[in-house]
């Protein structure tokens, strides 16, 4: 007998025979919510009240009778639906005693069910063996994504999908543990970056780095922290959490597994050997071998730290450091999307300032430049520079704009602020 196969997490499909069974663009549609609804609470069902309320909110100007009308409507629509898509014909939604149920004559698997099954048996397993390991990696690799992303925002989803989402990080905990016991730092960093996809604004980037890190991956640390660094600013506007920060400055050579001990000498010219030969690729990562030209782009912490030092220096020699805030305007329509938009500007400016200049993008549509050896009155021409190198990337591109600020005059608005 064929069977219905039902994916939930990450997304919504159905396969039916194997072969895929399409809905012809109905999934925001109340007849998909309601499918969905039905298929994420099998075998159990779903109080008819409860759905009525998910699916039309609640309007006291419409009695009772209407709204048991207007499922009924979706009820016997859905059933066309699902008949037209190629499954047989059938009753698909029972009702009784007021609860609401999918039901086929055909086996259904769903994903979810799956998951949870999966983890049942794993509770069971004792501790320590590889049966209950090999089930839980089973239950973590079925999850793919959060429940039913498109309808995310129906209460009833929005709650079945918090709790899918403890159950996956119990996953994660127990995976955790267990690889970590074995030293097992593959699997392990495997387990973190599935997360940090899933989840990218949940640090789980902290974890992943601290795992390299254990594999002496450096280089593969510090890219993994830029690139956080980057989506941080690019997507929120905002510099990541204190938690990756502090990560980032913690970056030792060594973890509590391998960790130097004093009176033993061998451990430490093994440390300096380490250190020794990686000496050049930390010469060759500062001093670029080509001859650049054009403005340095970098991540928004590190550009931070850069304008800091600037500033710092005026002690000793006045660099006339400028702050130019440029901000793309894409507001009419038939425009480019913002991130295409956003990465040509990128081009644009790095082309047009001096090598010595530096900028960094901060949220969707601005970026942040530090210009040295520059007066106030030449920001116009730089301004016209880059909008004109930015037109001539994208003749169809949106407006700029732009503020310029002397670093010593925030500062001394600061001074006043905090006085």
């Amino acid at each position: 007998m064929q069977t219905l196969q039902v994916q939930m997490f990450g997304g919504f499909a159905m396969r039916f025979g194997g072969k895929p069974v399409l809905l012809n663009k109905i999934e925001s549609s109340k007849a998909a919510r309601l499918l969905q609804m039905l298929l994420a609470a099998a075998p159990g069902g779903i109080a008819k009240n409860e759905l009525i309320d998910n699916l039309y909110g609640w309007d006291e100007r419409v009695d009772a009778v209407s709204r048991n009308r207007n499922l009924n409507n979706v009820i016997y629509r859905l059933k066309g639906i699902l008949t037209s898509a190629g499954l047989p014909a059938d009753n698909y939604v029972e009702i009784d005693n007021g609860i609401c149920r999918f039901v086929s004559h055909f086996p259904v698997e769903t994903d979810t069910a799956r998951f949870e099954e999966i983890l049942a048996e794993a509770r069971m397993c004792p501790k320590d063996t590889a049966k209950r390991t090999a089930l839980y990696e089973e239950a973590n690799l079925l999850y793919v994504g959060e429940l039913l992303p498109m309808n995310i925002t129906c209460q009833w989803i929005f709650e079945k999908n918090t709790y899918y989402k403890e159950l996956y990080f119990h996953t994660i905990r127990e995976l955790e543990q267990e690889y970590q016991l074995r030293h097992d730092y593959l699997n392990l960093l495997g387990l973190y970056t599935r997360a940090a996809v899933i989840y990218p604004y949940e640090n789980w980037q902290v974890k992943q780095i601290r795992c390299n890190l254990d594999m002496y991956r450096y280089e593969e640390a510090m890219e993994i922290y830029n690139q956080t660094m980057e989506m941080y600013a690019r997507d929120m506007g905002s510099p990541p959490t204190e938690e990756m920060q502090r990560c980032f400055e913690e970056m030792n050579l060594q973890d509590a597994q391998h960790r130097r001990e004093v009176r033993n000498l061998s451990s430490w010219k093994t440390m300096d050997t380490i250190f020794m030969g990686r000496e050049g690729n930390i010469i060759k990562t500062i001093f670029e071998r080509d001859d650049v030209s054009g403005a340095y782009y970098c991540t928004y912490p590190s550009f931070i730290d850069h304008c800091r030092v600037l500033v710092r220096n005026r002690r000793r020699h006045d660099p006339r450091a400028m702050l130019l805030f440029l901000t793309l305007n894409l507001s009419h329509s038939g425009r480019k999307a913002p991130q295409n938009q956003m990465d040509v500007l990128k081009e644009a400016i790095g082309h047009s300032l001096r090598k010595g200049d530096t900028y960094t993008r901060y949220g969707n549509r601005h970026f942040i430049l530090m210009l040295t050896d520059i007066e106030k009155k030449d920001c116009g021409v730089v301004f016209e520079r880059i909008e004109k190198t930015y037109h001539n990337m994208a003749p169809a591109g949106g407006e700029l704009w732009y503020h310029a600020a002397m670093t010593q005059e925030l500062e001394t608005a600061i001074g006043a602020v905090n006085a």
